[in-house]
């Protein structure tokens, strides 16, 4: 690894970057963890990360995110090697930390550890007797490893948007639906019409625009989580309460672009519909990547949906990351409780 990448990792660990959160137990006594929002740290010697190693775990952490109009890793991969992590408690409280070692007198296993080093913080040790077998096993549970880390995420905003909640629109949320969100102090309401099937939340800045539209309708039956349904029902509702910027225009989902759709289950073990996509607006040239969830609360004869927008120009800042945009609003429907 070269100076360059262990100061930007020292700076980062030193002034606590990131977007962190907690729901769940802290262990007492460890630091806060440290990082950068969809970071993963990978401590491996070289001879065993380069090569088919590196290549596998790319694969795995580095392929593009998800219905995103500009393409970016699901993760940020940071390579260090044993002899700069052990004993540093400065790397060791990195927030995502995947641990590669070979022993050939060793098992082949997978080791997880929530808040060993600090909290939260979610460690993976993979060992192997050699590195075909080391590189067959991260293969095999990728997609398990990819759940923790995002879980690890998750805890993380939860956590920062705890300390400053805006409590006036979370008890609307409430007394609407009868779940609550943790909607940071920085977002408002922006409901135009008052509707009671409809809420707008949302967060400006100079440059970009967080959108959290939250509606609920009455079931129709198994069609409500169809992907085709899921999407004709966004189209309905951002057509009638959302205005667009011009005369004419108006905002619905980007039907020239595919779709992420799978199932989920989210906080209070709730079973959703995770939609995943891009937005434009129709007449208009604003647009950019959303994520929505679809879910039935027992007993409401109801469908609720939480879907979250980011509008981000380029022209506004070049520099802004959308993906780590869009984790914020997934964070907040992450959060919900019943």
């Amino acid at each position: 690894m070269n100076k360059k990448n262990l100061f930007l990792i020292a700076l980062a660990a030193l002034v606590m970057l990131a977007v962190s959160g907690c729901s769940g137990a802290m262990k007492p006594g460890k630091p806060g963890s440290s990082g950068k929002t969809l970071e993963l740290m990978v401590v491996a010697s070289d001879g065993i990360y380069n090569g088919p190693t590196q290549k596998v775990v790319d694969s795995l952490f580095r392929t593009p995110q998800v219905a995103l109009n500009f393409p970016q890793p699901r993760f940020d991969v940071v390579h260090i090697v044993p002899s700069s992590f052990n004993g540093n408690s400065m790397f060791q409280a990195h927030r995502n930390i995947l641990i590669l070692e070979v022993d050939p007198q060793g098992l082949n296993k997978i080791y997880l550890d929530n808040d060993q080093w600090s909290t939260p913080q979610v460690v993976v040790r993979v060992t192997a007797t050699d590195r075909r077998s080391l590189d067959s096993l991260l293969l095999a549970k990728g997609e398990r490893l990819l759940e923790e880390y995002y879980k690890q995420e998750y805890r993380r905003m939860d956590k920062v948007f705890s300390a400053d909640l805006n409590a006036k629109i979370i008890n609307k949320i409430k007394e609407k639906y009868g779940y609550t969100l943790s909607i940071p102090e920085e977002f408002e309401l922006a409901t135009l019409r008052c509707e009671s099937d409809f809420t707008w939340v949302l967060k400006r800045t100079k440059d970009f625009d967080l959108h959290l539209y939250l509606y609920s309708r009455d079931s129709v039956g198994p069609k409500d989580f169809e992907e085709a349904v899921i999407l004709d029902n966004l189209d309905t509702v951002l057509r009638r309460y959302v205005p667009g910027p011009t005369e004419g225009s108006y905002p619905g989902v980007e039907r020239r672009d595919f779709f992420y759709t799978r199932d989920v289950v989210l906080g209070d073990g709730i079973d959703a519909v995770e939609t995943r996509g891009l937005w434009r607006t129709y007449n208009d040239f604003m647009g950019g990547p959303f994520v929505c969830y679809t879910f039935a609360l027992p007993g409401s004869g109801k469908v609720y949906t939480m879907m979250g927008c980011v509008y981000s120009p380029s022209e506004r800042n070049k520099m802004v990351n959308r993906r780590d945009l869009l984790m914020q609003l997934d964070g907040i429907c992450r959060s919900i409780k019943l």
